[in-house]
């Protein structure tokens, strides 16, 4: 893979204007306003996830902002679509995210409805997206995040770091390798269990990785070190990973398997 990710986009997911404006101040200006929550409650019962869907009004405060670039995660694809995707439009989206997203047909459909008017992107987080990953990635898409938590439910359980020990993330970034691709979440350098996000943010450059999402564990962090200390502090550890030879990005894959297998054993 070709590295060309300067920089790491940091995606926070983000409910109200108040919150983005001061994360703005530390250097975050990608948002996700998140209107997901069909089927989740049931689909992610057993596993710790964030489920706090937010309306219309809280995506165009954010997406008002300005120099906010502001996306919106709108439910899996249903009758439902069409609707969600003209009122992410009208309020200013910059880009929408189609979560559980299984089929190229299903990911055209939204890309119909979209019609060119902002940004789209999906999640491959289902084991049949993964089985249809170069397919998909023949298809006009802005973004693909690799949903680790739902991922594992699709596979029956078990630890969310076993798609990146088993090479089913690797697999996904070859597929869309001229996609901007992510996965994971990031939060302080020092922090982050039990996979530290120094490891993580390893393996994200190796993959050559262009955005990622922020949530609980950054919003933590935050508290602890504070928003702009968090980000500078991240952004330069970026840049060393970029900087590794051949050699020492081999040996951190090694050492990260290592602990990830640990991790995936635990569970």
């Amino acid at each position: 893979m070709n590295r060309h990710a300067s920089s790491l986009e940091l995606m926070l997911f983000e409910s109200g204007a108040a919150g983005a404006k001061a994360m703005m101040a530390a250097g975050i200006d990608h948002f996700v306003v998140d209107w997901e929550y069909m089927g989740k409650t049931e689909r992610q019962k057993e596993f710790d996830t964030e489920i706090a869907p937010v309306g219309p009004q809280a995506l165009s405060d954010v997406a008002r902002l300005p120099g906010a670039r502001t996306w919106c995660r709108i439910n899996g694809e249903g009758a439902h679509t069409p609707e969600e995707v003209e009122i992410a439009v009208g309020a200013g989206a910059r880009g929408i995210f189609l979560p559980m997203a299984h089929s190229p047909a299903e990911v055209e459909r939204f890309l119909r409805l979209v019609d060119g008017r902002c940004q789209v992107g999906i999640l491959v987080e289902t084991t049949a997206a993964l089985s249809c990953a170069r397919s998909l990635a023949t298809l006009p898409l802005d973004r693909v995040y690799f949903g680790l938590n739902d991922f594992a439910i699709s596979r029956g359980g078990g630890s969310i770091f076993r798609a990146v020990l088993d090479g089913s993330v690797e697999r996904a970034r070859e597929a869309f390798s001229h996609t901007p691709f992510g996965f994971g979440g990031v939060t302080a350098v020092d922090g982050g269990t039990p996979v530290p996000c120094a490891r993580l943010l390893e393996e994200m450059a190796r993959l050559d990785c262009q955005f990622v999402f922020l949530r609980r564990s950054f919003r933590r962090d935050v508290q602890r070190l504070g928003a702009a200390r968090l980000t500078a502090e991240v952004a330069a550890y970026w840049q060393r990973c970029r900087a590794r030879t051949a050699a020492e990005t081999a040996h951190d894959r090694r050492t990260l398997e290592r602990l990830l297998a640990e991790v995936c054993d635990a569970v």
